[in-house]
């Protein structure tokens, strides 16, 4: 009660301080006047934003005084800090899909197998693990061939600083002065950066020539099995007599008057079929619920095990171009289906397959030439640093998946109105 008193007269006595120390209402000085300055509020708003600066680049500047070098090259430096935008890179392109990821398969797009573009890591180890040997990879990768290319006289066209300028400015749009103070990046800095990735770059492409040259096509593609990829192109309506909803997991069975009623649907197109000049278009405008249209292809030795056992797929086979089959009942998939055969005999699995044989030889001869390369230069690798790193994990707090929604939103937007 009697701290009750004194904070009450504690607040009359500053209410009687405030109400004598107010000018009169007489008084020639005007209230808001340019002699009375800026407001209390200015002050405090000011003070606010100051100390919040303070803040930010005192937490910076702690971190450029921890030893965190991760790679030195030739003598050069590469700290954490260096390490953040390449990091963010591969954070922001992953991290929109990790919620998808979750959900239906129950794990984080981090914990999933490595997804990522670099054929020297392996792909046995999780997302997060194979980023980070990527990102460690690629900036060793372009620090070396930026040397190289400086000692060969290669130097930047005015296109390229303007490209390169037009990359930062993309890179760090939509983001706040506190998240590019926060990811250590601005406009100039992410200028430089990619300055040095166009000439590697130029660099890179000029060696790569040379080193796809020494690829054998022929003995690229020899274990590449042409019988094997036969395929088959192929189209159809079918239903199945149980589904499972992709966003709830839900399973859902048809009833036997639904299966009566779809494959009673399959046999009228089976008639209708056999007159018709677009198999595509059997089911005209109106849709049935049940039955659906679809195009596929199957090859020799993978076969078609989600529509068809061994036996039904042996007859599809069979068939000759433009031919229909009859409405076909497979008990051990579960699908009725009615099937055109478009062409029998595609090469487009055994091209694809030759081209990504033929790439993945040129892709080892060029490691192996990079390989070489770097063992003549001085390369270190502080894994102390880089060990403690967990790729999802760095940046994600600060560019959330919402922040990158909305920066795609705005920058769609953008696009449409151009």
């Amino acid at each position: 009660m009697n701290a009750s008193k004194k904070i009450m007269n504690q607040g009359k006595k500053e209410e009687t301080i405030s109400t004598s120390s107010a000018p009169k209402t007489n008084s020639k000085v005007k209230l808001g006047g340019a002699s009375d300055g800026p407001g209390m509020k200015t002050y405090v708003l000011g003070g606010f934003c100051v100390a919040l600066i303070l803040i930010l680049c005192i937490g910076v500047g702690i971190q450029q005084f921890k030893p965190s070098t991760v790679l030195k090259i030739d003598g050069e430096k590469i700290t954490m800090d260096d390490m953040m935008y390449p990091i963010y890179e591969r954070e922001s392109k992953y991290l929109p899909s990790n919620e998808i990821y979750e959900s239906y398969l129950g794990t984080s797009i981090w914990d999933t197998g490595y997804m990522g573009t670099d054929s020297t890591v392996d792909s046995n180890v999780t997302n997060a693990e194979g980023l980070k040997q990527e990102i460690i990879n690629a900036e060793t990768e372009y620090a070396v061939l930026y040397n190289e290319a400086v000692k060969a006289k290669y130097k930047l066209t005015k296109d390229e600083e303007k490209d390169a300028r037009s990359q930062a400015k993309k890179a760090v749009k939509g983001l706040s002065f506190v998240q590019k103070l926060q990811l250590n990046i601005s406009e100039k800095k992410l200028s430089k950066r990619f300055e040095k990735r166009i000439l590697a770059d130029r660099y890179k492409a000029d060696q790569k020539k040379m080193t796809d040259a020494t690829v054998n096509e022929k003995d690229a593609i020899k274990n590449v099995s042409k019988k094997d990829l036969r395929q088959y192109d192929v189209q159809y309506y079918s239903f199945a007599k149980k589904s499972t909803d992709s966003s709830t997991g839900t399973e859902t069975k048809l009833t036997d008057k639904q299966i009566k009623e779809y494959t009673k649907k399959l046999n009228e197109l089976a008639a209708k079929a056999k007159t018709a000049k677009d198999f595509t278009k059997l089911l005209g405008s109106k849709k049935e619920s049940g039955v659906t249209y679809n195009s596929g292809n199957f090859t020799e030795k993978e076969g078609w095990s989600t529509y068809l056992s061994d036996a039904n797929l042996k007859k599809i086979k069979k068939m000759k171009n433009g031919e229909i089959s009859g409405v076909i009942t497979d008990s051990s998939t579960g699908y009725t289906m009615l099937i055109k055969m478009v062409n029998n005999n595609s090469n487009k699995s055994y091209d694809s397959a030759c081209d990504e044989a033929i790439t993945s030889a040129k892709q080892t001869a060029y490691n192996e030439w990079l390989a070489k390369l770097e063992k003549k230069h001085q390369i270190k690798k502080y894994d102390s640093v880089w060990n403690d790193v967990k790729i999802g994990t760095v940046t994600t707090s600060i560019v959330t998946a919402d922040d990158l929604s909305k920066m795609a939103e705005a920058d769609s937007s953008s696009s449409k109105s151009k």
